[in-house]
C-alpha cells in the first residue's frame, strides 16, 4: 500500500507498537498507518478484535487508524502519518471536491480543470 495517500502521507514514521497502542487516542489518533513490520521473532498485533500474527522480520502492508487497535501490540512498529489535513496538501485532487480551507498560500490553493468549466 505504498503511496502518497495526501497530506503528508510521504514519508511515513515508524512508530513502535506499544507507543501508538498508548497514543491511540490522544497522540497518534489524527494519524493513519500503512504498514505493519514484525521487529521480533514473535509479534502479533489486534485491530477489531482480530489477531494477526507476524514471522521475524515479516511486514504487511494495511489501511488503519491507530483507534483500531484493541490490544497492546507486541515486537512489532507501524509504519503511520499524520492525516490531520493541518499541512499542505498534496496529490490528486478528488472530483468533487469543490473548496479546500487552510492552505498557507493561494499558489497551494487547488485549481480544478475539467466538469464543464466549473473550476474553482
Amino acid at each position: 500500500m505504498a503511496g502518497n495517500y495526501g497530506g503528508s502521507s510521504i514519508p511515513t514514521t515508524p512508530i513502535g507498537g506499544a507507543e501508538l497502542y498508548g497514543g491511540r487516542l490522544t497522540t497518534y489518533k489524527t494519524y493513519a498507518c500503512t504498514g505493519v513490520v514484525a521487529s521480533a521473532g514473535t509479534a502479533t498485533f489486534q485491530v477489531g478484535g482480530v489477531t494477526f500474527n507476524l514471522g521475524e522480520a515479516e511486514n504487511i502492508d494495511l489501511l488503519l487508524n491507530p483507534g483500531q487497535l484493541t490490544a497492546a501490540p507486541s515486537g512489532v512498529y507501524f509504519l503511520c502519518y499524520d492525516c490531520s489535513c493541518l499541512s499542505i496538501m498534496s496529490g490528486i485532487t478528488a472530483p468533487s471536491a469543490v473548496n479546500y480551507s487552510g492552505a498557507s498560500s493561494d499558489i497551494w490553493k487547488p485549481t480544478i480543470i475539467g466538469n464543464g468549466g466549473q473550476n474553482s
